[in-house]
């Protein structure tokens, strides 16, 4: 018995820059944490749908600015929230679809939303199913990544990330799971807990040393954009200046999917800051 099904929160950081790299991670079947998924599908909503997030984001901060109220500009326009069932359950996606659609309505009903602004809601909802290998002890099981827009009607959507939303969630979805597969948590014995925790051990370390390996490739390959970005710039080479600065972008994108150690976080962010100066766009 599990007390209830997996499910991590997370604020989409980085403003509308952060939604779009969430969109093309989502998709993206040749990302080094894909390699255990077997098919990535689209259940709800589109590129569009993410596009359409970033848009109300900017917006609303354009009117923050506007208004200068003070306090802290918005740099968070979307919560996304996985879902995760364990390996050797494979729900179709109609049935994915089916228990994401009975979550995201017992959401709407949490945030007590009007006819009017339910619509709206509907149309920042963006959902990608990932299926994963059912075997091997690398990778979760079946999830599915919802992201829902935190700017509706000119107002932020605080609910989204405070813990009685995730805890709404994990209920809706325990119902739902049971409702549209027959499959129930308080029954479920996870098929490994026999074989001890030295396994769940292993598997965990086997992990975290793979994933810090990757970190200090790519730190080190960021490091290498920049010495080739400043120098392009020293030499007035604009071209090159705006090869190098989309390789970081795309490093850049690739690191915040990571854990990044405290001593690698510093030098990234001070990295980040010089082309946000030297572009005066956030990232």
């Amino acid at each position: 018995m599990i007390k209830n099904w997996t499910i991590t929160t997370e604020a989409v950081k980085n403003g509308s820059d952060g939604v779009v790299a969430r969109e093309r991670y989502l998709l993206a079947k040749k990302h080094p944490n894909h390699r255990t998924a077997e098919a990535i599908t689209s259940l709800f909503g589109s590129e569009k749908t993410s596009q359409r997030i970033a848009l109300v984001g900017e917006q609303f901060r354009v009117k923050q600015h506007l208004n200068r109220k003070g306090g802290r500009p918005l740099s968070s326009y979307a919560m996304e929230y996985v879902l995760t069932l364990p390996k050797g359950h494979r729900p179709t996606p109609e049935n994915w679809k089916a228990m994401i659609s009975d979550c995201c309505l017992a959401i709407s009903k949490l945030l007590e939303l009007k006819p009017e602004e339910l619509k709206l809601f509907k149309s920042q909802i963006r959902v990608v199913l990932h299926q994963q290998q059912q075997s091997g002890v690398r990778g979760t099981g079946d999830h599915v990544h919802l992201i829902i827009g935190k700017v509706l009607n000119g107002k932020v959507l605080r609910v989204l990330q405070q813990k009685k939303c995730t805890a709404l969630l994990k209920q809706a979805f325990n119902a739902a799971v049971l409702k549209h597969t027959g499959l129930d948590h308080k029954q479920y014995k996870p098929y490994e807990l026999n074989r001890g925790k030295r396994l769940e051990t292993w598997k965990y370390q086997q992990q975290e040393v793979s994933e810090s390996l990757h970190v200090e490739k790519l730190i080190i390959k960021m490091q290498k954009q920049a010495e080739k970005w400043f120098e392009a710039i020293d030499n007035n080479n604009q071209l090159q200046v705006n090869r190098q600065l989309n390789r970081l972008i795309k490093t850049f994108e690739e690191l915040s999917e990571l854990a990044v150690p405290a001593n690698y976080e510093a030098k990234v962010d001070k990295l980040k800051y010089k082309v946000y100066q030297a572009r005066k766009k956030p990232l």
